[in-house]
């Protein structure tokens, strides 16, 4: 029985008050809506989803600098990179800084897929934009390579030439000792193309390879075996050197980074969402009056009786 009161006084109460509870709610209700419709700007989201792997094609030497770069993190990393993105907007002719609040990046979980959404005023802008900054990121992501690269070049440019210059100093001395012994110029015919040569020697030539030494034998063979060792170095540092060169003046960023979902064009807005407001809107006004509505009955029934 005595829930039974209580719940008629809650009634009660609440009826009483059902002309306040009514003039909150319908306030609050037509606040959210003059806001809604009329005061916040309607945004628009572009979305694509992006591709980014290494492994898509073989970049030989060049495997290891594009597998370092073409990664999700990295892409992600660049592409909400403000001073990239103004350089991007900048170039444009937009007159905007940008936003990273606006952008949302987000990677699947054991995959190379790149999901991103950026939001703007309206649908071509956002489409336009989001489109801007993908292809900014991946041309950066280009010229990091090949930046790289080019220092690699000039590593092995240098190389090469250091690597030359010792080979001919070697061949040089070499040649020199052969000339001072009177030995047959064969010999250094021989140490040139690195292989063994068959060919007549004259008696001369035969009396002076018989008193060769062994100090002079083996001085010569020496430098006969650090020539070609070099020599192999330098040809494979030349090698390296072309691979690079090869791969500088073809690489494109285009099969490491694919774009599986194009941004798209919005076809309505995503925000603001004005049923929602309206509903929140709606419950807080009820919220409000009710609490309004019991505090008056309380402090009623609080008052001291004098």
């Amino acid at each position: 029985m005595e829930e039974t009161i209580e719940l008629r006084e809650l009634i009660n109460i609440v009826w009483k008050g059902k002309w306040l509870i009514a003039g909150l709610t319908t306030l609050f209700v037509l606040l959210a809506g003059i806001i809604s419709w009329f005061i916040l700007p309607e945004q628009y989201d572009s979305k694509a989803t992006v591709q980014v792997a290494s492994e898509v094609q073989d970049a030989g030497i060049m495997s290891s600098y594009v597998a370092a770069e073409f990664t999700p993190v990295i892409f992600t990393q660049r592409i909400k990179n403000p001073t990239l993105m103004n350089e991007a907007l900048e170039k444009a002719g937009v007159d905007e800084k940008f936003d990273v609040e606006r952008l949302s990046v987000s990677t699947q979980a054991n995959t190379n897929l790149v999901e991103l959404k950026y939001t703007a005023l309206s649908p071509e802008v956002a489409q336009e934009q989001l489109t801007l900054f993908i292809e900014k990121t991946k041309e950066r992501m280009n010229q990091s390579v090949k930046n790289t690269l080019q220092e690699l070049e000039k590593t092995y440019t240098s190389e090469s030439k250091y690597l030359s210059d010792e080979i001919e100093g070697l061949v040089g001395t070499y040649n020199e000792k052969i000339t001072k012994n009177g030995l047959p110029e064969i010999l250094i015919m021989q140490t040139l193309i690195g292989s063994q040569i068959i060919t007549p020697v004259s008696d001369e030539q035969m009396n002076v390879l018989t008193k060769v030494d062994g100090a002079l034998h083996n001085e010569l063979m020496q430098m006969q075996a650090q020539i070609e060792s070099k020599s192999v170095e330098y040809r494979r540092v030349l090698d390296k050197y072309q691979s690079v060169k090869t791969g500088l003046d073809s690489f494109r960023p285009d099969p490491f980074i694919r774009q599986i979902v194009d941004p798209t064009l919005a076809e309505k807005p995503s925000a603001p969402s004005k049923l929602l407001n309206v509903a929140i809107a709606l419950i807080i006004g009820l919220m409000v009056g009710l609490g309004i509505v019991f505090f008056r009955e309380y402090w009623r029934n609080s008052e001291p009786v004098k």
